[in-house]
């Protein structure tokens, strides 16, 4: 039986134009969708199957100095935030949100974005600098800039949070 890829050429050598293919190279395996199970089958049971491949071997790719500088810069951001008074420094404007019916009519509801932002931010920080030296331990990328990430989402935070509490104190009042 011909495969779908051979000319009935009866002159092969007359050709010019063609292109050499290996023998063991097939663009479509020959199986005919009716044809009974050969014994040769890896799914019959007396067939003699090669061992299974061997499993994947995960390996981390990671630099000994990123790895210090990773710790370090964790262990500061987390002395920062907790024997520090940088979140009160950072997050203070959240004392002067107006919340409950006395508070004035703000356009487009504004003052019910401050909280969503501010603990977003705060959220979208603690997963970039837990979560982020595993996926660049797992990708192979450097993994010291996660908690540098971290502090910058912070610091967008307060000020986009602290810009909005600054619009919003004209309508409160």
């Amino acid at each position: 039986m011909a495969s779908p890829h051979q000319t009935h050429d009866p002159c092969p050598s007359d050709r010019t134009d063609s292109t050499t293919v290996p023998e063991d190279a097939e663009d479509f395996p020959e199986e005919a969708p009716d044809a009974p199970e050969s014994p040769e089958s890896p799914d019959s049971p007396g067939s003699i199957t090669s061992d299974p491949a061997p499993p994947r071997i995960l390996r981390l790719r990671i630099a000994p100095w990123d790895v210090i500088c990773t710790l370090v810069l964790l262990g500061s951001l987390l002395l920062l935030a907790t024997m520090t008074n940088w979140p009160s420094k950072l997050f203070g404007f959240t004392s002067e949100i107006c919340e409950g019916d006395a508070c004035g009519y703000v356009p487009y509801g504004l003052d019910y974005y401050i909280h969503p932002l501010v603990w977003g931010g705060v959220g979208a920080a603690i997963a970039a600098a837990v979560l982020g030296p595993f996926v660049s331990m797992l990708k192979g990328w450097y993994m010291s800039f996660w908690p540098a990430l971290a502090v910058g989402v912070i610091v967008l935070s307060s000020v986009a949070g602290s810009l909005l509490v600054a619009f919003c104190q004209n309508y409160w009042r």
